[in-house]
């Protein structure tokens, strides 16, 4: 049986993920310093905590059946304010959670892997790490150093068959953002910025997420993959057209 390792697992993504691996009959160690983690039904074990704390993530790898082949990091930390408003300690709390402890959980899963047994590490990203918006600076930049985490580990683990990827998802409609998404007008003006003409549910990224998790994705490696219903392929406009322009 495969084992999975999902940190932030208590999320509106992360649960999507872990209910994903679950119903293809992976185990699932869960961690969040949410409470609701040790509600997930059918978890092999939960661990309500920092998952930035090397000892309990140590507990909660200790606590696998087996080493976990699956390492998915769904957790995020924000802190929105101008640039010039920002202080250190806001990068270094944003970085920390968002980030390093990408890395710290990663480099984990690779002391314990057992020699010859592939593993997938997937982190959870965002199309922020394309573009810019007022007042996300230091989330923006932890999500685009995601993406250079994974290239680095492709080119550091390739050779012993971990392969990291990124999923980069657009507007998501999930409880921490539902303040949006359940206003009408809101929920309108975000829909129309998707050339699909509609808001991603969290089960659309954890389909991709098992995806890149998986064998299918075998020989997929160092990649970002955005979720974004199309979002980051069209040109913003002042005036947007809702028909080509003939001119």
């Amino acid at each position: 049986m495969t084992t999975a390792l999902v940190l932030g697992a208590a999320g509106g993504v992360g649960r999507a993920v872990v209910a994903r691996l679950l119903a293809d009959g992976t185990a699932v160690i869960a961690v969040d310093r949410n409470p609701a983690v040790s509600q997930l039904p059918g978890v092999t074990a939960a661990f309500e905590g920092d998952a930035t704390d090397e000892s309990l993530l140590a507990r909660a790898l200790d606590a696998a059946p087996e080493p976990p082949s699956v390492l998915v990091h769904a957790l995020l930390s924000e802190h929105r304010a101008p640039l010039a408003e920002l202080a250190p300690e806001h990068w270094h709390r944003v970085f920390d959670e968002g980030l390093v402890s990408a890395w710290q959980a990663a480099a984990a899963l690779v002391r314990r892997k057992p020699a010859g047994v592939p593993a997938s590490v997937v982190l959870i990203g965002s199309v922020h790490a394309h573009g810019a918006v007022p007042g996300f600076a230091p989330y923006a930049v932890a999500k685009a150093g995601l993406g250079a985490l994974a290239r680095a580990a492709a080119a550091e683990w390739g050779h012993l068959g971990i392969r990291t990827n990124v999923v980069e998802p657009g507007f998501v409609a999930v409880e921490r953002n539902a303040h949006r998404w359940q206003d009408s007008e809101e929920r309108e003006r975000i829909r129309a910025a998707y050339p699909l003409g509609r808001l991603c549910s969290p089960e659309e990224v954890a389909e991709v997420v098992a995806f890149l998790a998986g064998p299918s994705s075998s020989y997929v490696n160092g990649v970002c993959l955005p979720v974004d219903g199309g979002a980051l392929a069209v040109l913003p406009e002042v005036h947007p057209r809702t028909e080509v322009d003939q001119g």
